[in-house]
């Protein structure tokens, strides 16, 4: 009877124990430092580096247990210069500074591929997409054969990815347009001004025309239509080889958060766009990240895993500084650390 009575008062005292036994548990696990990682980047609102901001927004890098301190280069030429002074962990690099580092054979290692589709895309004014009866689902050589004559703004560097736009329709760029080198900054001005008719172009000018100038996505290469400007390799992390040995874990750690990144981007578009905005890259207007999340999900790879052949076509598609690689002399597989990426898939689970 005793026991019965003082039962009750046992199975509270046992239960106010779980509670601050779990509230300690609680407490100490959010008191427990994460790990610093320095990220290198080229630019702090660059919607290129898609992947990279998502996983920044989501908050992926701490549920790895790290805390990330991005460090903006002063210019994109400089990129990975942090990181070669050992003054940061990881760096994003774009295909020419990764280029122009394997010529110069430095000491880099790509281990995260954030971007695998061409991110410049074809897009005509509304007015030439209504005369010219323009039908964004037709097939690519119809498409391109019906902008004919018309004059295509598109920066310095990108032509030779134009060229080989219209060569996978068996057409030739130079001879079908006219090409007409439009600086970045001044491309859309040039559209709303009909000094060109279409544009090669890529974020912000590419959502800007769409959104607030009604230009007709004519191709669209970022989602892979292209073969020659698809699977490829363009915007990567890197680090070094020093790092990758004394820091695995947190090489490992990264790779796993641009995983989950990218597994968000795969299957939710909401989630991604609130991604870009809580990472302070995208701008004040929400229309035009969710236009240009839309175009740049599908170019975005399934893993992080580097692709070597994307590495040697990167070579004959962009410019590369200060000078190409020679992949007869070099090997472009020595530039990667693909364990992480591997490991990374195994680790983290499948999406539901």
């Amino acid at each position: 009877m005793m026991f019965q009575r003082a039962l009750p008062r046992l199975i509270a005292s046992l239960m106010i124990a779980l509670v601050a036994c779990a509230a300690l548990h609680a407490d100490a696990y959010a008191q427990t430092p994460r790990t610093p990682v320095r990220i290198e980047v080229p630019n702090a609102h660059n919607l290129q580096f898609f992947t990279l901001w998502v996983a920044l927004g989501a908050g992926f890098f701490q549920a790895e247990g790290l805390e990330p301190k991005v460090l903006i280069d002063p210019s994109p030429r400089s990129a990975g210069s942090m990181l070669l002074r050992g003054e940061a962990d990881v760096a994003v690099l774009q295909p020419p500074m990764f280029l122009g580092m394997m010529a110069e054979e430095k000491p880099i290692r790509l281990f995260a591929s954030l971007l695998a589709n061409e991110p410049i895309n074809l897009v005509v004014r509304k007015d030439i997409a209504e005369t010219r009866q323009l039908r964004p689902s037709a097939p690519l050589r119809e498409r391109l054969e019906a902008i004919r004559g018309l004059r295509v703004g598109v920066a310095g560097e990108p032509p030779p990815r134009l060229r080989t736009l219209f060569a996978s329709a068996g057409l030739d760029a130079a001879r079908d347009v006219e090409l007409v080198i439009v600086r970045g900054p001044n491309q859309v001005q040039a559209l709303a001004d009909r000094r060109v008719d279409a544009l090669f172009s890529h974020t912000p000018y590419l959502e800007t025309a769409l959104v607030k100038h009604g230009a007709v996505l004519l191709v669209e290469t970022s989602s892979g239509e292209v073969p020659g400007l698809a699977d490829g390799q363009i915007h990567a992390l890197a680090t070094t080889p020093a790092v990758a040995q004394d820091k695995r874990d947190l090489v490992l750690a990264v790779t796993r958060a641009i995983h989950r990144a990218q597994r968000l981007i795969h299957s939710d578009l909401k989630a991604t766009v609130d991604a870009l905005v809580a990472s302070g890259a995208a701008g004040p207007e929400r229309a035009l990240t969710e236009a240009i999340a839309a175009v740049y999900g599908p170019a975005v790879p399934q893993t992080p895993e580097v692709s070597v052949s994307g590495i040697e076509r990167a070579a004959m598609l962009y410019p590369a500084h200060p000078r190409a690689p020679d992949f007869s002399r070099i090997r472009a597989s020595d530039f990667v650390a693909p364990e992480f990426a591997r490991r990374a898939v195994t680790d983290v689970p499948p999406a539901r």
